[in-house]
């Protein structure tokens, strides 16, 4: 009935993407930004990132097309919650804090941002597509990890002055951009202890986002 293929990575991946865009309206569709809601919406799209590849690798009967599929749908997804969502977020904190961002230097920083962001996706896909085993080392920072940096960066706020903060935090952007195209190499974990580590912390960090946002 409809084109594409859906199973239980594929609806992993789309919770992601439907978390960003809760994250997205938090932004843009109060009078007040809830930056917090936000924040704890890129945790879980994050989250979603790190298992949809684990749990499409289990899959039984898993074709070539189907994880090609997988790969394409994975950075299309990440491309709306790791790059255009926290680019969304960035602008909203300008406006939750009253920070006038200079125009010419915020457009040049998130479009290398943007632009750093997609090179890192379409060399990852190019990689996986030519591997002939499974790929055990990341080149470059995973776009992915901008759900773990900026909710932990944002947490600054409530120590920094508004416009120390705001400048912090584009800063963050120009070095992530940076390190999305630097060709390091980062070994890819694998190992459950790590997925557990990360869930944890995610609830650390949202549950603090949180506490801070109802006493506020």
């Amino acid at each position: 009935m409809f084109i594409g293929k859906y199973n239980k990575a594929v609806s992993i991946t789309f919770l992601g993407v439907l978390s960003s865009m809760i994250g997205i309206y938090a932004i843009l569709g109060f009078a007040e930004p809830r930056i917090e809601i936000a924040m704890i919406c890129l945790i879980a799209a994050g989250i979603c990132d790190m298992f949809d590849g684990k749990i499409a690798r289990k899959l039984k009967n898993r074709t070539n097309e189907d994880e090609e599929y997988g790969i394409q749908l994975d950075s299309l997804a990440d491309t709306i919650c790791f790059i255009v969502f926290p680019i969304v977020t960035l602008y909203g904190m300008s406006k939750y804090f009253s920070v006038d961002l200079h125009p010419i230097l915020t457009v040049v920083v998130v479009a290398l941002f943007a632009v750093a962001g997609i090179t890192r996706l379409s060399y990852f896909n190019l990689v996986a597509f030519s591997a002939t085993g499974p790929v055990k080392h990341y080149t470059g920072l995973p776009v992915t990890m901008t759900s773990c940096i900026f909710p932990l960066t944002y947490l600054l706020r409530y120590v920094l002055s508004p416009n120390v903060f705001v400048g912090v935090y584009l800063a963050w952007f120009a070095l992530i951009a940076l390190l999305f195209v630097l060709n390091f190499k980062l070994p890819k974990p694998k190992k459950n202890w790590w997925y557990a580590t990360c869930c944890v912390m995610g609830v650390i960090v949202s549950s603090l986002l949180l506490y801070m946002m109802l006493g506020s």
